[in-house]
């Protein structure tokens, strides 16, 4: 076992870490469900490197959640020596930092959710033959005012019944709704305040577009973290979970269960009945985009053309503006933060629903539950899965 003097020298690492990186305008801890502290104090990169290694050795692990410690510990380094200007094979890096090898997802699967898409479009009124996708897409689009009563309806209505659906009505998140203008890849994300609060951003930067349908289904997506973060928070409160586990990062293996099932969440049949048409439409092209970046991201990694790869998304999917995506593949190429966390999403989605799939819906519930009880590897969260089916 990880016993209490290393997993307090293992806190007080990520916490001195995050302190070094923010002159450089890098957040290290994502959510912070415990106490922050100033932590150790570090000099240097080159200082945390040596004791982050210094950790990872120490740590022997004896169970599934100190699996996953050593592992993000390995995640961490791998990270480090990336903004040190290590450069590996983008395959490499995924697979060291998030557990899971890059993998690209059948042209197949992509044009049959492209036709599910389409077949939204359709009984919304678009005629192929009378006008463009994109000029009827552009009706769709909603402003911030309206984004945000959506987003309003969300908490109130849709919310309440995931938590019924999956088991989860004692739990008690407020947070905070903030509106931004950030010039980033997210459309929404989660976090921390600094005095533990649970805060939810939606970007409202002129390159992100916004369409009717899309503030039911990202918040709650979002708020799938927030229920992941509430039962981790109760497990360390209960001495069931490891205090170190609360200190969240963007680079871990926590993102292949966090992202696959906040995902996940939105193919429950009652958060289903509950989608609006509009809604339905958005978790569904929403699949498309996902696989679409997930296949750019690791053919750009591998020297694509990036003009090649543009078209191929923006013929896929018509939703998307051109200078978002163009932004987006510059920054999928370019920076270490974003190379493995940007390229999860559509494998996490992919892997979920494959595992899911095979499941009755209960079974599918109780994967569910544990998943957004604890951290595991994904190895061992697709292990439990098997489990359930045999």
């Amino acid at each position: 076992m990880i016993d209490e003097k290393t997993t307090q020298e293992i806190i007080d690492a990520y916490m001195g870490w995050d302190r070094l990186e923010k002159p450089n305008k890098i957040d290290i801890i994502d959510f912070c469900l415990i106490p922050r502290t100033n932590g150790k104090e570090f000099k240097s990169r080159e200082q945390v490197i040596e004791k982050l290694k210094d950790l990872h050795n120490r740590v022997e692990p004896t169970n599934f959640e100190e699996e996953f410690i050593k592992a993000k510990l390995y995640a961490s380094i791998t990270y480090l020596n990336a903004l040190m200007g290590e450069v590996l094979p983008f395959s490499e890096y995924v697979k060291r930092v998030t557990g899971v090898t890059p993998q690209l997802i059948p042209e197949s699967v992509i044009q049959k959710h492209k036709e599910i898409m389409y077949d939204h479009l359709k009984k919304m009124g678009y005629n192929p033959d009378r006008e463009p996708v994109r000029k009827f897409i552009e009706k769709l689009t909603v402003k911030k005012e309206e984004a945000m009563r959506q987003a309003k309806y969300c908490q109130e209505h849709l919310i309440p019944i995931l938590l019924k659906s999956l088991g989860f009505e004692d739990l008690e998140i407020p947070y905070k709704l903030k509106l931004v203008e950030e010039d980033d890849y997210w459309g929404g994300w989660t976090s921390t305040e600094p005095d533990g609060s649970f805060l939810m951003r939606f970007n409202f930067f002129k390159d992100i577009d916004w369409y009717q349908g899309d503030m039911e289904v990202l918040p709650l997506h979002e708020y799938g973290h927030f229920i992941q973060a509430a039962n981790l928070i109760r497990g360390i409160k209960s001495g069931k979970i490891n205090p170190f586990v609360g200190v969240t990062t963007v680079q871990d293996p926590h993102t292949f269960g966090g992202e696959g099932t906040a995902n996940a969440i939105l193919d429950l049949p009652e958060v289903e009945e509950a989608l609006s048409p509009h809604g339905l439409l958005n978790r569904d092209r929403s699949i498309v985009g996902y696989y679409l970046r997930n296949n750019a991201h690791i053919r750009i990694n591998e020297g694509g053309n990036k003009d090649e790869l543009l078209k191929y998304i923006l013929d896929n999917n018509p939703f998307y503006p051109k200078d978002y995506i163009v932004k987006s593949l510059d920054r999928w190429k370019d920076n270490p933060s974003r190379r493995a966390y940007e390229y999860i999403y559509g494998i996490s989605h992919f892997k979920h629903r494959q595992l899911l799939g095979r499941l009755p819906l209960e079974k599918q519930k109780e994967y569910l539950r544990c998943a957004m009880s604890t951290y595991m590897t994904p190895n061992r969260l697709m292990e439990f899965a098997n489990q359930l089916f045999s």
